[in-house]
């Protein structure tokens, strides 16, 4: 295997580029003779049973027993209570729930099926009757216990996403339970494209207005800017139009405010037409990519969307980074419509190889540098024109992504992470990052570079200029051992951050200490005291709310 292994990797430094290797062996042979070995050296070194379960996409969801820390939860409850007893439909009485992160199992009073405004309005009189806590909660990949708490009742809102699309003012108005992809493939047939958006498109609306969330759209960067209105459904059970002009302290609050203030019950967003961009990577030193960015990308009018990624193979680790950047173009011709990945299973097989160690590091990144543009789903392309073969993309295709070939059936978890760096402190952080990494030995898989400008919109910026966001995906497996592991790597990681001026990302893993909290975030305290101002019996509860405003 380690023959194989440095005769691979030996070839691919032979013939470096993908417009070497074309002029040396011929069109895309080497990139599949290349796969190939790499695949042949993966069934010798792992097995065919391995190999197979690193493809396959899960048959059912993961077992999320463990728990870290090791917390004293209550058995999960257990309601026997009628249909009838409440004005709105219980999905789940009592029982326990859990978020993406699968460590923060809870026993919760129950989960509420939310289709309408009246069942959010039913279900916050019952609460308050009852003397329970109210979280609301989509798709749950908030990592820290942020969409529910413990005895709490949890408002459901996947099934209140309904849409309007309004052309004549380029805006739409979703109600907060949809799913990004959902609004794509709505405005797609429209020829409309969201203006901002995470970059998965799995997650609710409402749960990416709730963490101030940002995406691969270098401008605006954040979603918060494109916001014009929301409607919100206070404690007192009033529905309030909350706008930058209009219950602007309401504004500022709920967008980031965890579902603190009140539900967000729908939102008017901007919209963009959908375009057609020119796709090209650029390879660089990351000392470089400050200076690259201000040239090249800063205000650069002609570039749609751009995102950079920093290698972790072995031959590159943590230097060599890929920028990716799509130019607008002339396109004149009609844009074929939006269609789902067929690679999912390749992709998963490389994902998950990649946690093993270097090779699969090295693989991956390989895959990435030389073969990804060929698999890549373009409205046209060009070989003829340039070494590299060119490739037209969709505004709407680029940013349409489920990232279903993160399910898997191993035994582990992946852990998201964000910090925001003063652009001239990126190579200081990602020094200290390549040593805290390597120090505690973590297993960070992807490291993705995005742009996020200064916040003036929230009441808890975590761009207090204009910043690099450096999202990090760690892998760890279900066990106390891993689980340390990645709590004092987040530790020194926020230090790290905070020492060069930056921040942290709030919604994942509860592991900061309140005076990391405070040191990143000075305005918390005035949050909080906000919060009890808007919602003095504290209706509106969450695990990070209760941790850290005490």
């Amino acid at each position: 295997m380690k023959r194989l292994f440095i005769f691979i990797m030996a070839k691919i430094k032979k013939v470096d580029t993908v417009q070497k290797a074309r002029k040396s062996f011929g069109g895309k042979s080497l990139i599949i003779g290349t796969i190939s070995a790499l695949v042949l050296a993966t069934l010798v070194f792992f097995g065919v049973r391995k190999v197979i379960e690193f493809g396959a996409a899960p048959k059912k969801d993961k077992d999320c027993d463990f728990i870290y820390p090791d917390v004293d939860e209550t058995k999960p409850t257990n309601l026997s209570l009628g249909n009838d007893a409440v004005p709105f439909t219980f999905e789940q009485k009592g029982g326990m729930i859990n978020d993406a992160s699968c460590l923060n199992k809870t026993p919760v009073f129950g989960i509420a099926k939310i289709t309408s405004t009246d069942d959010v309005a039913h279900a916050l009189q019952y609460a308050k009757a009852n003397g329970v806590k109210v979280t609301t909660a989509g798709q749950r990949h908030s990592m820290g216990g942020q969409s529910f708490m413990k005895g709490g009742l949890v408002l459901d809102m996947r099934d209140f996403n309904q849409m309007k699309l309004d052309k004549e003012h380029s805006s739409i108005n979703v109600q907060t339970g949809a799913t990004w992809a959902s609004v794509q493939e709505y405005l797609d047939k429209q020829g409309f494209s969201v203006k901002a958006m995470q970059s998965i498109n799995i997650f609710t609306v409402g749960g990416t207005l709730s963490v101030n969330a940002h995406g691969v759209a270098h401008d605006p960067g954040q979603v918060a800017p494109t916001v014009r209105s929301m409607h919100i459904m206070t404690a007192d059970g009033k529905t309030v139009t909350a706008s930058p002009t209009e219950n602007k302290e309401l504004f500022s609050h709920a967008l980031g405010g965890y579902g603190l203030f009140g539900v967000i019950l729908d939102v008017d967003l901007d919209v963009v037409t959908n375009e057609v961009y020119k796709w090209s990577t650029t390879y660089m030193n990351y000392k470089e990519f400050p200076a690259y960015f201000k040239q090249h990308v800063d205000g650069n009018k002609e570039l749609g969307l751009m995102y950079a990624r920093i290698s972790l193979s072995p031959t590159g680790y943590l230097t060599e980074t890929a920028v990716h950047e799509f130019a607008r173009t002339d396109w004149n011709k009609p844009i074929p419509d939006l269609k789902p990945t067929s690679l999912d299973a390749f992709s998963r097989f490389v994902i998950n190889l990649s946690k093993t160690g270097s090779f699969g590091r090295w693989f991956r990144w390989m895959l990435e540098k030389h073969v990804e543009h060929s698999l890549h789903s373009c409205v046209s392309r060009n070989a003829a024109m340039s070494p590299n073969e060119v490739c037209d993309v969709s505004r709407n295709q680029e940013m349409y992504d489920s990232m279903g070939y993160l399910k898997n059936r191993l035994p582990d978890t992946d852990i998201l992470q964000e910090y925001f760096i003063p652009q001239d402190k990126m190579p200081e952080f990602i020094d200290g990052l390549r040593s805290t990494v390597k120090a505690n030995k973590a297993n960070l898989l992807n490291v993705t570079i995005r742009i996020v400008h200064e916040d003036k919109v929230t009441s808890l910026p975590y761009a207090k200029g204009d910043r690099f966001a450096f999202v990090l995906y760690f892998n760890q497996k279900f066990n106390d051992r891993e689980s340390k592991i990645l709590q004092k790597t987040t530790t020194d990681l926020i230090d790290l951050a905070t020492s060069v001026g930056g921040t942290f990302y709030l919604p994942y893993q509860l592991y900061y200490s309140q005076e990391q909290l405070r040191k990143a975030y000075p305005e918390v305290d005035a949050f909080f005291a906000a919060k009890k101002k808007y919602d003095p019996s504290e209706l509106f509860m969450n695990k990070w709310y209760d941790k850290y405003s005490k």
